[in-house]
């Protein structure tokens, strides 16, 4: 995606000139702008009753052995899935949401306007999507599983970084349970 096309996208979002900085290798935004989109909304829900409906949601996810992965298979397969595994999570999104590479094999996504309910069907989605084999360019087929934790503002996290901690607090507690695994914050689970 070049840097015209994700401005276009990211404007399409509905963040006007929202300034965005952008993952080289996916093309997707990166951990400055996710860190941004995070202070611009809760600024924006400042004032606001939160209901349902207004609720947002933060996806920390991480793909499942990608280390050994790239041991196995190189540098440049492993880009080439990175890549994959960025259009296959735009894929699972709705309109508005908007997927980030953040480090590495850890991707975020922001859910607007989205119930508990939703983000489960998003997560699973991203699960189906992401599990699928991967053609790789010296010809062989490899699977890559995917692990999910989810959080929910302001419920779970009433600023930026509370949400953040939350979600990668329900991305461990998913982790130790398997591989290909779903589990959205609780604090009764991450004390």
């Amino acid at each position: 995606m070049n840097d015209g096309n994700f401005r276009r996208m990211i404007e399409s979002k509905g963040f006007g000139e929202f300034p965005v900085s952008q993952d080289e290798l996916t093309g997707l935004a990166d951990r400055a702008a996710l860190e941004e989109h995070l202070d611009s909304l809760f600024g924006s829900y400042a004032d606001s009753d939160f209901d349902d409906r207004l609720q947002f949601a933060i996806l920390c996810i991480d793909l499942d052995g990608f280390r050994q992965f790239n041991e196995k298979y190189g540098r440049a397969e492993g880009d080439l899935v990175l890549k994959l595994v960025a259009d296959r999570l735009q894929t699972c999104m709705r309109k508005n949401d908007v997927v980030y590479r953040i480090d590495g094999d850890e991707f975020a996504v922001v859910l607007l306007q989205v119930t508990a309910n939703e983000v489960a069907n998003v997560a699973d989605r991203i699960i189906g999507s992401v599990s699928q084999p991967y053609d790789l360019a010296n010809a062989d087929s490899a699977a890559i599983t995917v692990t999910i934790g989810a959080a929910l503002a302001p419920r779970d996290g009433d600023t930026p970084e509370s949400l953040l901690w939350c979600g990668d607090a329900a991305l461990y507690i998913a982790k130790k349970a398997g591989k290909g695994i779903y589990r959205r914050y609780s604090e009764r689970r991450s004390s």
